[in-house]
């Protein structure tokens, strides 16, 4: 089944909530000593980039404030480098970067429900 642009942005909005809920506020140490928050958060992040780098390149093109590549790449470090994790960059993107994220798929997923009405 493919999904649909829309349907990608609000899991990526759903998914980052949940990383916020899993570990948000969690210190990189804390992180480090507390695998389920940890893997919760981890696995949250994944989806977001897998589901934004498959949004398409119209949607991408309309959301210029999200670091599109940035998060794809977190992604691919997350699936495919695990081992080089760095807890305190999940630790800041989980503190600074989620809530600027959100709110800018807040304001694509309103902009795509405008354009496909």
């Amino acid at each position: 089944m493919n999904r649909s642009d829309l349907r990608r942005l609000r899991d990526a909005r759903d998914f980052a909530r949940h990383a916020q809920y899993n570990a948000g506020g969690l210190s990189a140490e804390v992180l480090a000593d507390a695998p389920q928050p940890q893997h919760a958060a981890l696995y949250d992040l994944a989806i977001v980039g897998e589901t934004l780098n498959r949004a398409s390149a119209a949607v991408k093109r309309a959301g210029p404030a999200i670091e599109w590549r940035l998060v794809a790449d977190l992604r691919n470090l997350i699936v495919h480098a695990y081992w080089q994790i760095d807890l305190e960059i999940i630790a800041d993107v989980i503190k600074n970067r989620l809530d600027p994220l959100i709110e800018e798929l807040e304001t694509l997923i309103a902009f795509v429900e405008r354009t496909e009405a």
